[in-house]
């Protein structure tokens, strides 16, 4: 199967996998092995489905990488996020049923654990609306959970007071980054969605969401599940927010938190929390993720993060992830077959041929497929790697 910006899908492609309706995603669009028409991708496109998979021949090994159970219990946080703070029901602590989330987050940590090694790496197949809190804070979720996984002796040192295995679970992380923003829905609707940028301190009320999201929380979850809550905008260098609350008899000024006064699980969730912004672009498009892992290198926001944590974070999320649809400088489409963590923007590629998909089988052309070699941009000096839909992404690996 192969991944497809929906800008290049076509007639006659047969579906790979089903498409969920974005504003419910419990319920399908269309379903696999549906053959597009051109009405029914006109109306992929007014709904901002962004990418779909096809069937494509000779690509079988990204089965391994898209987990359909994964997604599953992605979706099913979102969806259950969403049902119970939708936007006509009144928000209060008591009808918050916060051991579902415990319980679905628990669900998933225990699917990533059986993934193959190497195979957990961030490829997001979330469908939703691009704006929308619960999305986000899904997405920040599964993003935690898979940095977490790359930090293990880390988080035993961080956390020495715990027997190990205590320390390397990260359910609460999940949980926490799960609810992270719920305190927005307590801000007006034109806060909702402001993005910070590394000149720009915010608006107070902004800000408040994550004191606002602390108190709705508190005494209900795991105490270090609120802290995420609370903490999830602390930055390492100390720039972040809230302050520490204030204590009795201190007159002195009340910071914010710095280094690893933050707990780690706040520190995960900023780098995860940042990056799915960074994709978020105003005019509703989602950034490659190329572009988005750039702007937190930039020294502007590199300050903000954990240094170990934003390592494990590059390993997590590659700049072209497996599956990616990119064009090299010489015009040629590719698909990415291979990540290597050692040059990150140089991965393994295979030149691919988009009439093939409009084929139901592929069978004309298989022969071509197979002798087109697949090439390893780190030996090849002459190639790069230039477009990634309609993002010019040279500037980023200069």
């Amino acid at each position: 199967m192969l991944r497809v910006p929906i800008e290049k899908a076509k007639k006659g492609m047969v579906l790979a996998r089903s498409v969920p309706n974005p504003k419910q995603p419990q319920y399908m669009l269309l379903r696999a092995g549906f053959r597009l028409e051109d009405e029914s991708i006109q109306r992929l496109r007014t709904l901002r489905i962004h990418n779909i998979w096809v069937n494509y021949p000779n690509l079988e090994f990204l089965d391994d990488l898209l987990d359909p159970e994964l997604t599953r219990h992605q979706q099913d946080m979102y969806c259950s996020l969403k049902e119970q703070f939708s936007a006509d029901q009144e928000i209060s602590l008591a009808k918050v049923q916060y051991s579902e989330y415990v319980n679905q987050v628990t669900n998933l940590f225990s699917r990533l654990l059986t993934q193959k090694s190497g195979s957990a790496i961030f490829i997001s197949e979330l469908y939703g609306e691009a704006s929308d809190i619960f999305l986000h804070g899904t997405t920040t979720a599964y993003l935690s959970m898979l940095i977490g996984m790359h930090l293990e002796s880390y988080l035993i040192h961080e956390r020495p007071r715990l027997p190990s295995h205590l320390a390397t679970d990260i359910t609460q992380l999940g949980v926490g980054c799960l609810l992270h923003d719920i305190g927005k829905l307590s801000l007006p609707e034109e806060l909702q969605h402001f993005r910070m940028t590394a000149q720009d301190k915010g608006d107070p009320l902004w800000q408040r969401h994550t004191e606002a999201g602390f108190e709705m929380v508190q005494g209900g979850l795991d105490p270090t599940a609120a802290q995420v809550v609370l903490n999830h905008h602390q930055n390492f260098d100390g720039s972040g927010f809230p302050p520490r609350r204030e204590v009795p008899g201190f007159a002195g000024r009340i910071e914010p938190m710095k280094g690893d006064e933050i707990h780690i699980f706040c520190r995960i969730a900023s780098v995860a929390d940042r990056f799915d912004g960074f994709r978020h672009l105003p005019d509703g498009r989602i950034a490659p993720s190329v572009v988005a892992i750039k702007r937190m290198l930039n020294p502007g926001y590199q300050k903000w993060f954990d240094p170990q944590v934003l390592a494990a974070f590059t390993e997590t999320v590659p700049p072209f992830a497996p599956g990616d649809q990119v064009v090299l400088n010489d015009g040629r489409t590719v698909v990415v077959t291979e990540f290597d963590p050692n040059n990150p923007c140089q991965p393994v590629v295979r030149p691919i041929d988009l009439s093939l998909a409009e084929e139901p089988d592929g069978s004309k052309k298989v022969e071509k497929t197979i002798e087109e070699a697949d090439i390893n941009l780190a030996l090849r000096r002459d190639l790069h790697i230039a477009k990634v839909g309609d993002f010019d992404v040279t500037e980023f690996l200069l």
